[in-house]
């Protein structure tokens, strides 16, 4: 099956960076695969995505060296398993607060007998010659379990969830954790010592930690916090700052 070289980079201590793409295209999909990226985030979550268009775009990513991850909806193993079938090496779940919850997504993640997810091999099995067995066989070696904490309560588990065996690493929603505090800001002092706890405890356990940052600056100062999985950008940021200088030059042309 194709190798999941983020989940590999980042177990071994490195950083690993991509965008996130919310707009359901598979045509974006393929432009930014030409640029190696660690990983493409797929952003079901919030964005437009559904099953047929991410199925499309999960067909791109064969026989590329960049990782595939999806940000689901919620915990739903079925939901889980479905997208590791279609082709995904990595999830995202969103609103983790216990070590229980990670055990769960880890069990849906991973083949028996690490987890319960049905045997399959729709998509990555066909890769290079493999069968379905060789694909069920190393699946679990390359998938890719990412947990979000984004309330006070998350923060406070965060030792307990870093201990779960198989989570990969633990991500700070800046935005809903700031809201779940009644922070105006992500800035605020409050929202930041909660971020520097999670720092601390990846530091401890060795297990990495995660930052959704929306630029290349933001990513630069959290990697230098010790968060190993940043974002430089996200399609819906950046095309809105590629429109708006577009149309500062429509404006000049006519003297405006």
């Amino acid at each position: 099956m194709q190798p999941n070289l983020a989940r590999r980079k980042l177990l071994n201590g490195g950083v690993i960076s991509g965008p996130s793409i919310s707009f359901p295209s598979p045509e974006i999909v393929q432009q930014a695969l030409q640029y190696d990226f660690d990983f493409l985030w797929l952003e079901w979550q919030h964005g437009g995505w559904s099953e047929p268009t991410l199925s499309a775009a999960l067909s791109c990513f064969i026989g590329t060296q960049t990782a595939p991850i999806v940000r689901i909806p919620g915990l739903d193993p079925l939901c889980i398993g479905r997208l590791l079938d279609l082709g995904a090496l990595g999830i995202v779940v969103p609103m983790v607060e216990t070590a229980e919850q990670c055990e769960q997504a880890v069990q849906a993640a991973k083949f028996p007998p690490r987890g319960g997810r049905s045997a399959t091999g729709f998509r990555n099995a066909l890769q290079g010659g493999n069968d379905y067995f060789h694909y069920v066989e190393h699946a679990n070696d390359e998938i890719l379990v990412i947990v979000m904490v984004e309330t006070p309560t998350g923060v406070g588990n965060v030792r307990e969830m870093m201990a779960v065996p198989d989570v990969d690493c633990v991500l700070i929603g800046p935005y809903d954790l700031s809201r779940s505090v009644g922070a105006a800001s992500i800035e605020d002092d409050l929202v930041q010592d909660l971020v520097a706890e999670v720092a601390d405890a990846s530091k401890e356990t060795g297990v990495a930690a995660g930052y959704v940052t929306g630029s290349l600056e933001q990513a630069k100062h959290r990697v230098d916090q010790g968060f190993r999985l940043v974002n430089p950008g996200h399609d819906l940021g950046e095309l809105r700052s590629l429109f708006e200088t577009m149309k500062k030059g429509c404006d000049s042309l006519d003297g405006r």
